[in-house]
């Protein structure tokens, strides 16, 4: 019986698929997962080294990269699954060999990976990262799909989308409880814990009201109504969480304002709120992922898919403003690491060293 299992993970619609399987194993075996992302030595080149020698700040954000954002999003898929886990991330421009040592290091006994691979079995078993983990591995391997053999269909990637905006989300609220419960019967907020918190709540304000809400109710929701009349009622209470979403963002923003103004009493009045806001949002994405998806998944046709993954894969879509997914995936990004350094030692993704 597998106990504790070695995730590699990345921003990848097939790391995400290959997760979720993961989290689904785990959670069977009741085994524990480490999630693991390397990233490339961005001081190994010329343009790093310059940029770590004139701006180490600017330096050490750049070099971080996605990690934060990946391994923390990890994180919370799995805890909200109930499964034990851990985040780890080391710098290595040799994956395959980073894996393995992890394994090693982790004493882990299973490595769950996806391959990207070629087509055809023969080629995938030669040249790949998964062929050269599959030679070196200490423990068992289990290759959860070969894309090039069985590529995402669209109710995957739509889906994979979707569940992964909604980690984003799960993330930042999640780490903004941390932040405001972790301040104790301090008068004060420190100036990077208010930094971090107004932007997660710029973050809050915009995505879900301009992104990733309308996309559901313009892409998904009617598809789901057309294919099962039934739901309608359920769609609408859905609806009407966007709504009440929105106005506890908005009295949490008016909260925070209270608390940079230095006004008596306004941390301790921020609390209930981001609290409310908290159990809301992840209430709301527990019912959509208990309810709403898998009812999608086993009525919507793949041609529905198509459009529904093609809304919410396009960056640039004018329904939805004048600021494009990639900007907010790098706000996320920055979300991600300031809440990891707001809870450094709380379980947050850690990092190991670096390999070549």
């Amino acid at each position: 019986m597998y106990r504790h299992l070695l995730v590699p993970v990345d921003q990848s619609p097939l790391s995400a698929a290959n997760m979720m399987v993961a989290v689904r194993l785990a959670s069977i075996l009741n085994a524990r997962l480490t999630f693991f992302h390397a990233t490339a030595d961005l001081g190994a080149t010329g343009e790093g080294a310059l940029l770590r020698s004139i701006r180490p700040g600017q330096f050490a954000a750049v070099a971080r990269g996605e990690t934060d954002s990946v391994l923390t999003k990890a994180l919370v898929s799995a805890r909200h699954a109930g499964v034990e886990c851990d985040g780890v991330a080391r710098t290595s421009d040799r994956p395959a060999e980073a894996i393995v040592q992890m394994a090693r290091d982790m004493n882990c006994d299973l490595i769950v990976m996806a391959s990207r691979g070629a087509k055809g079995v023969s080629v995938w078993l030669h040249g790949s990262q998964t062929e050269h983990v599959l030679k070196q591995a200490p423990v068992a391997l289990l290759v959860t799909r070969v894309e090039a053999n069985e590529p995402l269909r669209n109710s995957e990637r739509a889906l994979g989308v979707i569940q992964d905006e909604h980690r984003s989300l799960a993330v930042v609220v999640q780490s903004m409880n941390q932040i405001v419960s972790a301040q104790g019967d301090d008068s004060l907020m420190k100036e990077s814990d208010l930094i971090t918190l107004e932007a997660m709540l710029f973050y809050l304000r915009e995505f879900p009201q301009r992104l990733h809400h309308p996309k559901e109710e313009e892409y998904l929701h009617p598809r789901l109504r057309e294919r099962v009349p039934a739901c309608h009622e359920i769609l609408v209470e859905l609806e009407a969480q966007h709504v009440q979403e929105a106005q506890l963002v908005a009295a949490v923003d008016q909260a925070l304002a209270a608390v940079r103004a230095g006004s008596e009493g306004a941390p301790d009045a921020l609390v209930p709120f981001v609290q409310a806001l908290f159990k809301a949002v992840w209430e709301h994405i527990g019912f959509e992922e208990r309810v709403i998806l898998p009812m999608a998944a086993q009525h919507l046709s793949e041609l529905d898919w198509q459009d529904v993954a093609d809304a919410f894969a396009d960056n640039h879509d004018p329904n939805f403003g004048d600021i494009p997914t990639g900007e907010f995936r790098r706000i996320f990004a920055r979300i991600a690491t300031l809440a990891v350094a707001s809870a450094a030692g709380n379980d947050g993704p850690r990092s190991v060293g670096s390999g070549r």
